[in-house]
């Protein structure tokens, strides 16, 4: 699974943070470019599959509030 997350409305050091949350669901591999930060999930727990998306991404959401 790959999530985009635009650089112009997120930060590295906030997905990076919210993945720590997250890594007893998943493995996280992160990388980024000019205008967009990727995040690749691996060997996610077969409970999360179906709700690890939209809950990863609100997370970071709420974390940009901060």
């Amino acid at each position: 699974m790959t999530i985009r997350f635009n650089k112009n409305f997120y930060n590295l050091k906030t997905v990076e943070k919210a993945s720590q949350a997250y890594q007893g669901l998943a493995d996280f591999k992160i990388s980024q470019n000019k205008k967009v930060i990727t995040v690749k999930l691996e060997n996610i727990v077969p409970t999360a599959k179906r709700k690890i998306e939209d809950e990863f991404c609100n997370y970071v959401l709420a974390m940009m509030k901060q």
